[in-house]
């Protein structure tokens, strides 16, 4: 049984583990990103960790999903938030390369998310999809007829940047800003979306109201995507899925701006993979990268 090693970079924590050519994941463990420091620290720790896997498992190449606009061919990271301190110009294939002497691949992590979906999620079997994340940002990325839409400069699939009524759609629709629409109009207290849900469940009119603009906000982008795309699946990911009425309240947003031919042609569903989509989705790039280890 065939073994690659994988890694998903955050600004916070760098997951990572053992993938198997079945896309099983069969050994996973994290550890703080020292992003703050650099981003020569996270390929430093990423060197070690491999160093240390190696004892157990026959690694035959490292995966790797990062945040930042990644060019997926060379490596090099060509734009990065300051999450991660001197990110940008970083070429994660030479260095992991030059140190470990295995074929390396990276990107995006929610390009990554979006081919873990694809292969083995919410839009498995699907002919196109859309995949967004929805948390401090959102992010997107393009699947269409099989193949991940990239961009010209690696940045397609960057919705959260777009403009919806003269706002960037990412300051009104995200997690991040649901939760400083309540502190300023429910509580300074706050401090994340669960607590927001658990009163607009409540029946707090407050929440009620925040809620459904934020809803509103979301459903706006989502029903531009559709019309601009026309997937068969929008994949929406995120720590706010987790809430089990979250879809179909989402629907109940979205459906009445789609035409009725819309309709009948978008499914909306959340993702599966959650925490690990990034690892697994990383490992079928490097499929697409190095076919020979299909």
């Amino acid at each position: 049984m065939r073994q690659f090693f994988v890694f998903d970079i955050g600004g916070t924590d760098i997951k990572y583990g053992v993938i198997t050519q079945y896309g099983e994941l069969i050994h996973k463990a994290m550890m703080p990103s020292r992003g703050a420091l650099g981003g020569k620290f996270i390929i430093e720790d990423i060197i070690q960790a491999v160093n240390q896997m190696k004892d157990s498992f026959k690694g035959e190449g490292i995966a790797v999903s990062s945040a930042g606009v990644i060019s997926s061919q060379t490596g090099e990271l060509l734009s990065a938030t300051n999450a991660i301190l001197d990110f940008i110009g970083l070429n994660i294939i030479e260095e992991l390369q030059s140190a470990l002497h295995l074929p390396v691949s990276v990107m995006n992590d929610v390009n990554s998310m979006a081919l873990c979906e694809y292969h083995m999620g919410a839009g498995r079997n699907a002919s196109s999809m859309i995949a967004l994340t929805v948390g401090t940002g959102i992010g997107g990325a393009i699947v269409l007829n099989g193949h991940l839409i990239e961009g010209n400069g690696f940045s397609a699939g960057e919705f959260g940047l777009m403009q919806i009524e003269g706002e960037v759609y990412e300051q009104i629709a995200s997690t991040s800003s649901l939760v400083r629409a309540a502190k300023k109009q429910i509580s300074s207290d706050i401090d994340n979306g669960v607590a927001v849900f658990k009163l607009f469940d409540e029946g707090h009119p407050g929440a009620i109201e925040v809620v459904n603009r934020f809803y509103q906000n979301l459903s706006i982008g989502i029903a531009n995507i559709a019309y601009a795309f026309n997937p068969e699946i929008i994949v929406i990911g995120g720590g706010i899925t987790a809430r089990p009425s979250f879809i179909e309240e989402l629907k109940s947003h979205v459906l009445p701006r789609l035409s009725d031919h819309l309709i009948k042609y978008t499914t909306l569903k959340a993702a599966q993979y959650k925490n690990d989509a990034g690892m697994v989705g990383a490992f079928y790039h490097f499929l697409n990268r190095y076919p020979n280890f299909k």
